[in-house]
């Protein structure tokens, strides 16, 4: 009877538990979700966080907007924030292959973001477009002793095994993507579900409890279950659990 009693408490908890959205640009409070703000430059700028968690960074994209002085400012409220201990993590900061221009500054820059996650002991959130490769072999020079978070992933089974078996502890973010593209859909089975996380990303019209149901039904798992893995992931890559 105890036994019973007990099993009907899990379960009512883990229907309690929030929605966690790992990576958003947006700014839509929900009741029933927790969401991991990515800065905007304007946050930045202000260094103002948004909501409960957090992550400072810089997007390979603002290289080609802005001045090596506005970046080093940016830089510099982020070590700001860093050290005033008001952010969850590192990023959203990467590599993009579609801007072939800008990879020695795009690699300098996320250096600089690697060394602040070791020396501050954050996950790191990271941009992928195309450098698959490139972050192989960074992990192969720097091997890293931080959580990395690949948000909105695309890469393939065999990019998957490759990344977890030099860094074990990487994570698989995934959003839209689940909707529009059949190749991300039967990749998700492969996830670890130790390694998975979920998120809105940009997406304006996306609904986090909408990519929960959808990942849920391509894993064949039960929804409360999905969210209390989820959970159990971030907690165990949160720093300072709040």
């Amino acid at each position: 009877m105890l036994d019973g009693y007990k099993r009907i408490c899990f379960n009512h908890a883990m229907k309690l538990l929030p929605y966690l959205d790992i990576h958003t640009h947006r700014r839509l409070p929900h009741e029933d979700s927790v969401s991991v703000d990515s800065l905007s430059i304007e946050e930045l700028k202000l260094m103002q966080t948004s909501r409960e968690y957090s992550t400072a960074g810089i997007h390979p994209w603002w290289l080609e907007d802005y001045t090596q002085d506005e970046i080093s400012e940016l830089q510099n409220n982020i070590l700001k924030l860093l050290q005033a201990g008001k952010v969850w993590g590192i990023g959203e900061t990467g590599l993009d292959r579609t801007m072939p221009e800008l990879m020695d500054r795009q690699l300098e820059l996320f250096f600089w973001h690697l060394d602040l996650a070791h020396q501050f002991e954050l996950p790191l959130v990271i941009h992928n477009v195309r450098s698959g490769s490139d972050f192989l072999g960074v992990m192969k020079e720097k091997k890293p002793n931080t959580p990395w978070i690949f948000h909105d992933f695309r890469g393939n089974e065999e990019m998957v095994k490759s990344l977890l078996r030099l860094h074990p502890d990487c994570y698989f973010s995934f959003g839209i993507s689940l909707d529009n593209s059949p190749q991300i859909r039967e990749l998700l089975p492969v996830i670890p579900l130790e390694n998975l996380f979920l998120e809105t990303d940009d997406q304006k019209h996306l609904d986090i409890h909408d990519i929960y149901l959808r990942a849920s039904q391509q894993l064949g798992l039960d929804l409360d279950f999905l969210k209390s893995q989820i959970w159990h992931n971030f907690k165990k890559i949160t720093r300072f659990p709040q």
